[in-house]
């Protein structure tokens, strides 16, 4: 029987198409949580394994992967590869990292705060994702599985791949339109085996949003974290100078030392309003509705002041850039 270690950050969902096929076959898995730059940099990890590939696999008897569908090829059963139809199910399995993933990740990952919100790449991956889920409701309305009478590997990443979309974002009204999907994502989420390794999967019921604060504050966790501590330095012991050579006068350096000018913005404070998380809602989602309720909700009026101004040559506003420039010039001239 096969058995190893599988080097995976806890609850990866592409890992579980692995550990479900595990699952099937009865092998032992070893599960070792895997932290981006300190799991992969150890020299005796690299000797084996890509830098920044998750998750990666090795067997007892010494076999490497860093593949997921080669380690979950790896682990499974004849069921799972399809006996016969190996090819249709490497077919699905392409399928589902080519063409749903990618969309899924693009719309999932930043309600999630994993990665930064773009407007016109999500609106792009709900019509990728409408399509896909088009596609796939009307092969299941013909069959239970996607290769053959019984489940196999085709069906478990399938599964794996639409799972953060059905969970996250993906409400009922949005999963009407495709009752033969529902149909199968249940039968598949409700298998023994993947039970063990996802637990109980619940559908969406209000889609997840993006969160431009959680983003920046979990970011910013992540950012400290990965900052090496820094190591405390000794102090040079000053240079006695030599009986021949005179030692320079404190008030002849303090002379020669350009004083620096009392900054006059100084004693304000720091203000606790994100300009640049503010700015990442203005530029991608919609200004009325999310971006002004944003910017007066998290507006700190200790730190911060608006102004209104008229400018007294209206016929000189006649284009943007015209008014760019101009009111470019007014902050260089306000500035301290």
């Amino acid at each position: 029987m096969v058995s190893g270690t599988l080097y995976t950050p806890e609850g990866y969902h592409r890992s579980w198409r692995a550990q479900i096929a595990a699952q099937f076959s009865g092998a032992t898995l070893n599960i070792v949580n895997f932290v981006p730059g300190v799991t992969d940099s150890d020299k005796s990890f690299l000797d084996k394994f890509p830098p920044a590939t998750v998750p990666v696999f090795e067997a007892n008897d010494g076999t490497c992967l860093f593949d997921v569908n080669a380690i979950a090829y790896f682990l499974g059963t004849d069921q799972l590869r399809g006996w016969k139809n190996t090819h249709l199910v490497t077919q699905w399995v392409n399928y589902a990292d080519n063409s749903i993933l990618p969309s899924v990740a693009t719309w999932v990952y930043p309600c999630l705060g994993i990665t930064q919100f773009n407007k016109q790449n999500t609106e792009k991956a709900k019509t990728c994702i409408a399509s896909v889920l088009k596609f796939l409701n009307e092969q299941l309305s013909k069959i239970t599985f996607l290769v053959g009478d019984r489940l196999s590997q085709a069906d478990i990443t399938v599964f794996t791949a639409l799972h953060l979309l059905f969970t996250h974002v993906y409400e009922e009204k949005d999963r009407k339109p495709y009752p033969h999907v529902v149909r199968w994502y249940t039968t598949i989420a409700n298998q023994p085996e993947v039970l063990k390794v996802v637990g109980p999967s619940s559908f969406c019921i209000k889609a997840a949003q993006f969160d431009a604060k959680k983003y920046a504050e979990l970011h910013k966790k992540v950012t400290e974290t990965k900052q090496p501590k820094e190591t405390k330095k000794e102090k040079p012991k000053p240079e006695v100078p030599s009986k021949k050579e005179k030692p320079k006068d404190d008030d002849d350096e303090d002379d020669e030392r350009p004083k620096p000018s009392k900054n006059p913005l100084a004693n304000l404070p720091a203000g606790k309003f994100d300009m640049d998380a503010f700015k990442r809602v203005y530029s991608n989602m919609d200004i009325e509705k999310e971006a002004i309720p944003y910017f007066w909700s998290n507006f700190d009026p200790e730190a911060y002041s608006i102004w209104f101004c008229e400018y007294l040559y209206p016929e000189e506003l006649s284009l943007v850039f015209m008014t760019c420039n101009l009111i470019n010039g007014f902050f260089q001239r306000a500035e301290k």
